[in-house]
């Protein structure tokens, strides 16, 4: 399963920014020119994305198992979370959905 193409660089019906703005009572999305490779403009990608290995990554890997072992998610038990090789693939299945 894909991206849809408007979010996958497709310029004449590409809506710009994903990113959901929540503005008061109306909600709506950035729509400036995202970043290649990104349904994100760069300031809202440095927002959402955690890179493969970096410590922001290890951060949101915790922050998943103490909520899952809070609320008794299948992820609670001691393992030591995803693989790398799971992680690699899947952040290469994500880069390159679009192509």
């Amino acid at each position: 399963m894909g991206r849809p193409k408007a979010l996958c660089g497709d310029a004449a019906n590409d809506p710009g920014c994903a990113f959901i703005l929540d503005e008061g009572e109306v909600r709506q999305i950035c729509g400036r020119p995202c970043k290649t490779a990104s349904p994100y403009c760069p300031k809202h990608h440095a927002l959402c994305h955690v890179a493969y290995g970096s410590a922001g990554e290890s951060d949101r890997l915790r922050e998943v198992e103490a909520l899952a072992k809070a609320v008794g998610g299948r992820r609670s038990r001691a393992a030591g979370g995803p693989s790398r090789q799971f992680l690699k693939r899947l952040e290469r299945v994500a880069r390159f959905s679009c192509e």
